[in-house]
């Protein structure tokens, strides 16, 4: 079987018995659905939470649209200012329940596409670098999320188009016993590069937000090299092993290259980042007053601690969503324009000893 021996290959190292003990105890046909619920449900929070902070701060929205500025070439500005925020409430509720709800998951990721492009711009966030690559990241996300609903769609019009009578003759099909029309050879063939292009194309945008962190990293070792800044020599060198690391697995990722595993770990890391760098969960308690120096435009403003959270969860969730994106792929695959699968598609449930359960 091709995926025993590609499995071996991809763990060469892991004793036959450890895998044969995770078999035994382990589902992962059932860890794959949870994986890939966990992953839509945290592509689509910072959406969710995006449309919820706004429906609450509806005052604060229309306040900040007007300073956005928003319809004053027309002479409508306050008028503008007070439609523009029920849209986003609106378009991002009505994008994760055709989502989640999976009534229609390709309109609904449609919807969230159009937004994430669109919502920097709207809060005149475009020269936040990091801001737009976490959009592009999210985008990447929705795209592997979008091809994989493609896929599901046409494998279920296939399968409702099928009647019961012709059933064993589809399997002999399946097996190779028969063969496939021409023109539905062909139209497999273009829907398989479709997807394997739109796959393409989100891995590489989900890649995105990483090469800036790595020539970020870079920019501030050189600063500490050349004397600018003092730095612990302990603290130097985590950070040094952490651009050594970040750099080989953006670098695979971007190749397809152990896509799956660099993308576990830029998960996991994301995950720890998001909890490090945004805890509003524990700010929102304080008393004291912040600078929202991660926010562009507002670097010197000193605001109250709700407001300064209210900020930060979002940048919060934003990264989580971040880490859903990265989980599509971990479900999805990189596609058939990558080194890992440049044979053929491989499932998650495929990669054990005994296969799909």
């Amino acid at each position: 079987c091709r995926s025993r021996s590609r499995m071996s290959s991809y763990l060469p190292e892991m004793p036959r018995a450890w895998l044969a003990a995770i078999d035994s105890r382990v589902n992962l046909k059932h860890v794959y659905r949870k994986m890939q619920f966990t992953a839509r449900f945290l592509i689509v929070s910072t959406f969710m939470d995006d449309a919820l902070r706004v429906a609450c701060d509806y005052r604060g929205q229309v306040q900040t649209m007007r300073g956005v500025q928003w319809g004053t070439s027309f002479g409508a500005m306050k008028t503008v200012s007070r439609i523009l925020p029920t849209m986003f409430i609106l378009v991002q509720a009505v994008g994760v329940f055709l989502i989640l709800s999976e009534k229609r998951p390709q309109a609904g990721c449609v919807t969230l596409l159009v937004w994430a492009g669109v919502h920097p711009f709207m809060y005149a966030q475009q020269r936040n670098l990091e801001f737009l690559l976490e959009s592009l990241t999210i985008i990447g996300g929705l795209l592997i999320l979008l091809s994989s609903e493609r896929t599901i769609s046409r494998a279920r019009a296939r399968l409702q188009a099928v009647d019961l009578s012709s059933l064993p003759l589809l399997a002999e099909t399946q097996h190779g016993s028969a063969s496939a029309t021409s023109p539905e050879v062909s139209s497999a063939k273009q829907a398989a590069e479709e997807t394997g292009r739109l796959l393409f194309a989100g891995r590489i945008a989900l890649s995105a937000v990483f090469v800036f962190y790595v020539v970020k990293m870079m920019n501030e070792r050189l600063a500490h090299i050349t004397g600018h800044y003092n730095e612990d020599p302990l603290v130097a060198m985590m950070y040094g092993v952490l651009l050594v690391l970040l750099m080989i697995v953006t670098g695979l990722l971007v190749m397809g290259m152990k896509s799956r595993w660099c993308a576990m770990v830029l998960a996991a890391i994301m995950g720890c980042s998001a909890l490090y760098k945004h805890p509003w969960y524990i700010t929102m308690w304080s008393n004291r007053s912040f600078r929202l120096d991660f926010v562009v435009g507002y670097e010197d403003v000193q605001v109250d601690a709700w407001l300064y959270s209210d900020h930060q969860r979002y940048f919060f969730f934003q990264q989580l969503s971040t880490v859903g994106a990265l989980l599509q792929l971990v479900v999805h695959g990189p596609g058939k324009y990558s080194i890992d699968e440049s044979e053929g598609p491989e499932q998650v449930v495929s990669l054990t000893i005994k296969g799909v359960d």
